[in-house]
């Protein structure tokens, strides 16, 4: 399955909406190409399309917090991003089946919509008309809330198949006709391995409350309520963590006594350690991760419907009224002047956290995506390596033109004797032809020879009497076995097929959590030749070696395991094969960096392969060692001048 995430945010960022979709990843629940402002881990294939990736949003955003409280800094922002989503998604190449939309974007929506995919919306704030009762009530002033309309929320709604909500409180804001279409996954929180024990502690009593100081998280009427309360400081005290918005400057000036504000924390793991209580009166969210941090922390809270929190009132902590400032000064009061019923509560809340995890998060949403289908192998080049940023393409060519330059230098030796090892890892369906195209330039140069004659000449010591090619390919992948064998085959050239035995299977389409760990962040991953392509790689004249059991860094590993993945290796493509294993290519090959020269080769002799193969660069003459050969790596896509550049060293 083919899935697409458009997150309008930082992807991975741990205090920005980006860490949820994350969470998909992090616990393999799917892999998906990504479009994001950014990352913070790595990932691909991934998509930056706004420029300057967070600067924009920043830079709207401090001008609303510090000078123009109305400007709309998010709108203008996410119109922006919109627009150059719908853009890169244009220049896809592939349709995804399921696109997921962490943000409102309709213009995105409407793109996939109108090309028969299914969209997925994830809805992480409720609907501006959960203010309406609010407003009809006369608890909040309308002119302080602005328009209660979203028409970019309105439109992904009509839109989406289905309605991503992290809450009861976010569904109950939405159409009654959508709500058929909306899906209530809670948030996760991380877990804490002991929530702080607060029994018998001095000092006054902390309230803490974490999130932006201003009137949508109920900042007016907290501070009202702690003015109701008239608490000597040194009884209790409350404790602001979070950004003061222009609007709660006057809020933070006749602040009663009792109030300190500690400004935003980037760590607030101190602080829910050190508070008694939580707070968060908030009158609009989608579900506030900060609750389920307070829970975590055997914290009880004082919580509004509107807060979209998990807390049960009366179990976990106090629900009261949104911008109701008395029922909110009782719950404090209550919880202030009882340390029995902070504790029940409080343990109460750990133990509810604990069933509120990240992984079941990923999993919960990841089924909304429909049956797991395998997803499909990158059959080109370009579909398989992740694109790169203009920097790096300008470093590519770069290199490149110096790369020619050399090569213009050096030629390949058509006179004396050699014995070289060209290999390849891939011979994807855009790169036959230049695979091709190689083999017959190469033939120039030498006689192709297999593995068993290549190491015979070296183990008999003598002078070569001409030049030869021993060709192979590292890792087994299947595109190595459906195009790489049909041109060798033509031209009756043997080749070694050097395989990681834990990777091997029955089924050509299966992916195992391992196999999907082997690729680099980007690269897409390929599917591996199975158990029945090997016999008929060896019936086609192909030599069959060992890769490792399970593609492991040599140098890394201590005696024990370096002889394991030798040994089972080993065992394993014998039992597959019916012959003897006697060729080993160390992975990612270099000497001292990637194995140790002292130990792995005299291992592998003792384990009784007949060869030990590196990548390291050159020409092997009459009488080398078969457990120290040389080898070149190529890409079937290099061009003639590449290949004689390689050959030549």
């Amino acid at each position: 399955m083919s899935i697409l995430f458009i997150v309008n945010s930082v992807f991975g960022a741990r205090k920005a909406p980006g860490f949820r979709p994350w969470q998909l990843v992090r616990f393999e629940t799917c892999r998906p190409r990504v479009i994001a402002r950014g990352s913070a881990v790595d990932h691909a294939p991934i998509h930056f399309p706004l420029p300057g990736r967070s600067l924009v949003p920043r830079g709207l955003n401090f001008l609303r917090i510090k000078f123009f409280p109305r400007l709309p800094a998010r709108e203008i922002e996410q119109a922006l991003f919109d627009r150059l989503c719908e853009w890169q998604s244009r220049r896809l190449k592939e349709t995804p089946s399921v696109v997921h939309l962490w943000d409102h974007l309709p213009r995105t929506a409407a793109y996939w919509k109108a090309r028969g995919v299914r969209v997925l919306i994830d809805l992480h704030m409720a609907h501006p008309r959960c203010y309406q009762p609010l407003v009809d009530s006369g608890r909040i002033d309308p002119e302080s809330v602005g328009s209660l309309e979203d028409p970019a929320a309105d439109a992904c709604i009509d839109i989406a198949d289905v309605l991503v909500c992290p809450s009861t409180f976010v569904r109950d804001s939405l159409p009654e006709a959508a709500r058929a279409r909306a899906v209530v996954i809670p948030f996760g929180a991380d877990p804490v391995a002991a929530p702080p024990r607060r029994a018998g502690r001095s000092g006054p009593v902390r309230v803490l409350f974490a999130g932006n100081v201003n009137q949508r998280k109920g900042v007016p009427f907290l501070l009202e309520a702690w003015r109701t309360l008239a608490l000597p400081p040194a009884e209790a005290e409350l404790i602001m963590c979070g950004r003061v918005f222009a609007e709660a400057a006057e809020w933070v000036r006749t602040a009663p006594p009792g109030v300190r504000f500690a400004g935003f924390q980037a760590d607030m793991a101190p602080y829910f350690a050190d508070a008694d209580i939580f707070v968060l009166p908030s009158l609009m969210e989608g579900s506030a991760k900060a609750v389920y941090e307070a829970m975590a922390y055997g914290l009880p809270a004082v919580v509004t419907p509107h807060t979209g929190s998990i807390i049960r009132d009366g179990v976990d902590g106090s629900v009261v009224e949104a911008a109701d400032p008395e029922s909110l000064a009782a719950a404090l009061g209550r919880l202030i002047a009882d340390r029995a019923l902070r504790e029940r509560l409080g343990l109460s809340a750990a133990d509810a956290a604990r069933t509120y995890s990240w992984e079941a998060y990923a999993k919960g949403v990841a089924a909304l995506y429909g049956p797991e289908v395998p997803e499909p192998e990158p059959r080109r080049y370009p579909e398989y390596i992740a694109p790169k940023p203009l920097g790096s393409k300008v470093r590519l060519l770069v290199e490149q033109a110096k790369l020619y330059a050399k090569s213009q230098r050096r030629h390949v030796d058509t006179a004396g004797t050699w014995l070289r090892f060209p290999f390849y890892h891939h011979v994807f369906d855009d790169e036959r032809s230049g695979f091709a195209r190689h083999l017959d330039e190469m033939r120039n140069y030498g006689e192709f020879i297999g593995l068993d004659d290549a190491v015979r000449l070296l183990e008999t010591g003598t002078p070569l009497d001409g030049r030869y090619l021993c060709l192979s390919f590292d890792d087994g992948f299947r595109n190595t076995f459906t195009n790489g064998l049909p041109i060798l085959a033509e031209r009756s050239i043997p080749a070694a097929y050097f395989i990681i035995s834990d990777f091997l299977g029955d089924d050509p389409n299966a992916e195992t959590p391992a196999q999907r760990a082997f690729f680099a962040p980007d690269r897409r991953p390929v599917r591996f030749v199975t158990r029945k392509e090997c016999l008929s790689l060896q019936e086609a004249g192909m030599t069959i070696g060992s890769h490792s059991a399970g593609h492991r860094k040599f140098i890394t590993l201590d005696d024990d395991e370096a002889r394991d993945q030798l040994q089972r290796s080993k065992a394993a493509i014998e039992a597959v094969t019916g012959r003897p294993c006697d060729h080993f290519a160390c992975p990612w090959g270099k000497p001292g960096r990637d194995f140790k020269e002292d130990r792995d080769p005299a291992l592998a002799r003792a384990l009784g392969y007949r060869s030990f193969l590196t990548t390291k660069y050159g020409a092997m003459a009459g009488g080398g060692s078969p457990f120290a050969i040389r080898r070149v790596g190529l890409l079937a896509r290099f061009g003639t001048y590449q290949l004689r550049y390689f050959l030549s060293l």
